[in-house]
């Protein structure tokens, strides 16, 4: 699973302030989370990354990556069981 969006941005840009207040380099975080120096290079520029990977990274400065995940809407999850209910009626009418 790769980690794609707009999220990803802000996850790069943390990577790298944490890195620089533990004061270890690139190549120190990447020996530490067990990747190539490459790959933290590719993560703090923002670069396509693996959600697995960012966790290596995270855990490499000492942090846990936790993904919280939330409703943007309400009527999102009311439009999905009302689409649900409907299928439901056409599989049992054809």
């Amino acid at each position: 699973m790769n980690f794609y969006g707009e999220e990803k941005e802000p996850l790069a840009e943390l990577l790298r302030k944490l890195r620089k207040e533990r004061r270890i380099s690139q190549l120190q975080l990447a020996d530490s989370a067990r990747v190539r120096h490459c790959v933290v290079q590719r993560a703090e520029r923002g670069r396509d990354a693996r959600l697995s990977t960012w966790r290596k990274l995270f855990e490499g400065l000492g942090y846990y990556l936790r993904i919280d995940v939330q409703e943007t809407c309400e009527e999102v999850g009311d439009l999905l069981t009302e689409e649900q209910d409907r299928r439901r009626i056409r599989r049992h009418w054809y």
